[in-house]
């Protein structure tokens, strides 16, 4: 269901989508020689000709080579690991029935809107077209003195800038934004499948053992977009390392700050989506508290009135020979699980790997700006 947009749909135009994905490691070989390689030999080429700074600039810039050499092809591995796991998810709530057989045509004309969403040509050119959008403002608009000495030419081409910064502004950066963009637009079907479905009259279990009704596989889905998170945090960090190679004062507590607010907007957006079950959750718990408090109140009458206030008796003699208190107790161990409903599907430990995910690159910043002495010490600060 979400095996398309940008820019799968291009390559089932040119006939080189691999639907099952097998050839992404291929696939991201490709991106790094067309987005990495030539910005490569162009610095190469300036080494040559005598501009020693600009190759020092180019290979000294952590940014271009997280976003072409790392980004891009996680980006495009991205496809093989989340694209199946969120197709495996969607396909539970036919499994399990929770999509039941009076909601079956609604559910087919919901799936039917998103694979029409998916393969929508639209969405295609539109991303190409955003994306060089993008690309020349950011070319037109930021001079080349704001940028690393590799972008800085010789004065024969256009706008002051290196063959190595023209190529960067019109293949490198445009890929870059297409992948991106195309994993936007995922996002967005994810989003919009699981909103019509939570309008559906879905068949919930308020009493499940899980918490959140039967709804909690959904919260799982969090652990696919780990890669996507370590993309993200790899982009952030890797700018961060940038700006502290060029001399701007970038000290630990900034660099947590930072990192903090990347991990809290990935989580963010990626959770949000799971908002749309909030309230067919807060209507099965108002129906599950009037149902079975009717029904545990009218069990535990039923055993006191037996037990404590009714005349003894040859089966009252022997409690223990019975199953009515065993069998009283696990109805209400079962309604307790009512009381603990979450009323989002979120899985704390999903929600935890995501974190670690896009926490990780700026981990690596830190042990490469930090000695590993100094930051130990300032760790173990904040918690003594």
């Amino acid at each position: 269901m979400f095996n398309g947009g940008p820019p799968l749909r291009l390559l089932s135009l040119w006939g080189r989508f691999d639907p099952t994905h097998q050839h992404v490691l291929r696939r991201a070989t490709i991106v790094v020689c067309v987005g990495w390689l030539p910005l490569l030999l162009l610095a190469v080429v300036s080494y040559v000709n005598g501009h020693e700074d600009v190759w020092r600039a180019f290979w000294s810039d952590a940014s271009v080579h997280a976003r072409s050499l790392i980004v891009a092809p996680l980006l495009i591995l991205a496809e093989a690991i989340c694209i199946p796991k969120l197709g495996a998810t969607a396909q539970i709530f036919r499994q399990r029935a929770i999509v039941p057989d009076s909601e079956v045509p609604a559910y087919e004309k919901a799936v039917r809107s998103i694979l029409w969403l998916r393969d929508w040509w639209v969405v295609e050119a539109a991303a190409v077209v955003l994306a060089y959008v993008i690309a020349a403002l950011v070319m037109r608009n930021v001079p080349p003195t704001f940028l690393p000495d590799w972008h800085r030419g010789d004065g024969t081409l256009p706008l002051g800038r290196s063959s190595a910064s023209w190529w960067n502004g019109l293949v490198s950066l445009p890929l870059l934004l297409v992948l991106l963009l195309g994993w936007l637009w995922r996002l967005f079907l994810w989003a919009r499948y699981l909103l019509l479905v939570s309008r559906l009259k879905l068949r919930l279990v308020v009493v499940h053992p899980e918490g959140a009704a039967g709804l909690m596989f959904v919260g799982y889905s969090l652990r696919a977009f780990g890669v996507l998170g370590v993309a993200i945090g790899t982009i952030v960090a890797a700018t961060e390392l940038a700006h502290v190679w060029a001399g701007a004062p970038v000290g630990p507590d900034q660099l947590g700050f930072v990192a903090l607010g990347t991990i809290v907007a990935v989580v963010l957006v990626f959770a949000a989506p799971l908002l749309v079950f909030f309230r067919p959750l807060l209507r099965c718990w108002e129906e599950g508290v009037v149902l079975y408090g009717e029904l545990t109140q009218r069990v535990g009458a039923a055993l006191e009135d037996k037990w404590m206030r009714g005349p003894p008796s040859e089966e009252t003699a022997e409690p223990l020979s019975t199953g009515d208190f065993s069998a009283t107790t696990d109805l209400f161990q079962s309604a307790g699980n009512l009381y603990s409903l979450r009323f989002v599907p979120i899985d704390l430990n999903s929600v935890i790997a995501l974190a670690v995910a896009t926490a990780l690159p700026f981990g690596v910043v830190a042990l490469a700006l930090v000695p590993f002495d100094k930051l130990l010490q300032h760790v173990l600060s904040m918690f003594l």
